[in-house]
């Protein structure tokens, strides 16, 4: 069944809005090519996906869980060290306190030195370089410290139930971990310096007797078996966030893929038959003029063939993938850009500092060529701006205008009749782990795309 002009353009949300002004003959060539089913990629099928969880990726989220309960511990390891002063202060006797103030001193600096490391800016360099290798083995290094500072501090203390209750958070600590392994060797040693936090202690276990000292380590014991059953299911979590990321990333790619084969089918098209007529017209027309240089109808004819030649090589420019491995993001959107400005009057201002080339590029070069795209059909603006750049290994791209702004009941309005051009850009930027940000502005729309470096 034959597709009517609007079906075609309703077809195509994900192409630039240049298109919108092509003639109606072309859009149905174009609306063809669009409506002939996408080739399969190879392994898989539309709809069912296999997806393996890679080692690199597993590897990814197991380190940004291990550097967020990381930071957690080094925070409530400031707060053991107050603890510790204030079981040395009433609970343990003043002959002690020399001793155990010297440990906690130690503890201090190293809680400090973690808490430093954890929230560092740059966890590269602090003060000496040789202390920061420690930041490799985090968190076993300072865990261990966990263990010798308050195992430590339990048999400096004689008779003192404090210090012992001081010892059941190093489960606490221990069970931030993200690697079941290393938590059940850490907690392994803990129980062991709890057992000899009680036998060593004399005057405790004659106190209480062996029954009741039995009892606490057999109820400490249950608590660290607590804390490495916590750790083991943030490990099978972790594990499954592992999992979903993958597939998210192979969705998107063959989202990527599907697009890249649709544009470039489309831009191959329009340079191989659209433009080449086009561009015979205008010869002839050309050689016409020639003989009848004041025929006002030859002169408009053939400065109409300029204008669709141009606008049908900017369509093939945008559409076609090569150009972000021919000139690179930054470049492409420079152009873009430019292109944008002398097609529809408004000017708009760039500030591009990208000299990298990166997997998103597509992602972003798509996005920046949707906004645009609605500045020039939605916005009746009169001046906008394009900064595209990087901040911390993630490309931020802003695109802003001076025109009547959108609303969230525009773009739902927007959504509802089918143009879905913008929300499905939002969708690969969230499938590429990135935020799509409608900022508040007093005038005009200003949208603030970040989408991490993929490396």
């Amino acid at each position: 069944m034959a597709m009517s002009v609007a079906a075609r353009r309703d077809y195509l949300p994900a192409i630039p809005g240049q298109l919108a002004g092509l003639p109606d003959s072309l859009l149905w060539r174009i609306g063809d090519i669009a409506a002939q089913p996408p080739n399969r990629i190879r392994g898989h099928d539309y709809g069912v996906l296999v997806v393996e969880t890679s080692d690199a990726e597993l590897k990814r989220v197991r380190k940004l869980h291990q550097l967020r309960s990381y930071r957690i511990a080094s925070v409530l390891r400031v707060g053991v060290v107050v603890l510790m002063v204030a079981a040395m202060l009433v609970g343990t006797n003043r002959s002690e306190w020399l001793q155990q103030s010297a440990l906690i001193v130690a503890y201090a600096l190293a809680a400090l030195w973690a808490l430093a490391l954890a929230y560092s800016p740059s966890r590269r360099v602090i003060v000496l370089r040789r202390f920061v290798r420690m930041a490799r083995y985090e968190p076993v290094a300072f865990t261990a410290v966990d263990v010798f500072a308050l195992t430590g501090f339990q048999l400096l203390s004689t008779d003192g139930i404090y210090p012992l209750l001081i010892m059941t958070l190093l489960p606490v600590l221990v069970g931030l971990d993200v690697s079941s392994r290393r938590a059940a060797v850490v907690l392994a040693f803990t129980l062991v310096g709890f057992a000899l936090a009680v036998v060593q202690d004399p005057a405790m276990v004659w106190a209480i007797g062996w029954p009741e000292a039995v009892f606490r380590f057999v109820l400490y014991a249950f608590l660290c078996a607590t804390a490495l059953i916590v750790v083991r299911i943030e490990e099978r979590h972790a594990r499954s966030i592992a999992g979903l990321s993958a597939l998210r990333e192979e969705l998107l790619a063959q989202t990527m893929t599907a697009s890249e084969v649709l544009q470039r089918r489309i831009s191959e098209s329009i340079h191989d038959g659209p433009l080449q007529d086009v561009l015979a017209a205008r010869q002839e027309l050309i050689e016409l003029q020639t003989a009848a240089p004041d025929d006002e109808r030859v002169n408009r004819a053939l400065a109409g063939l300029q204008s669709a030649s141009e606008r049908l090589r900017q369509a093939t420019f945008e559409l076609h993938p090569a150009v972000l491995e021919q000139v690179g993001l930054g470049a492409a959107v420079e152009q873009l850009a430019a292109s944008t400005a002398q097609r529809s009057g408004i000017k708009v201002s760039t500030d591009i500092d990208y000299p990298v080339r990166n997997e998103i590029d597509p992602v972003m070069f798509g996005v920046a060529r949707e906004l645009l795209s609605n500045v020039v059909r939605h916005s009746r603006a009169r001046t906008a701006s394009v900064n595209l750049g990087i901040t911390d290994g993630i490309c931020v791209l802003d695109v802003a205008d001076d025109g009547v702004g959108i609303s969230g009941d525009t773009m739902a309005r927007r959504l509802g009749e089918g143009h879905i051009g913008l929300a499905s850009h939002r969708a690969r930027v969230d499938a590429a782990g990135g935020t799509f940000v409608f900022l508040d502005t007093p005038a005009g729309t200003h949208v603030c795309v970040e989408v991490p470096l993929k490396s």
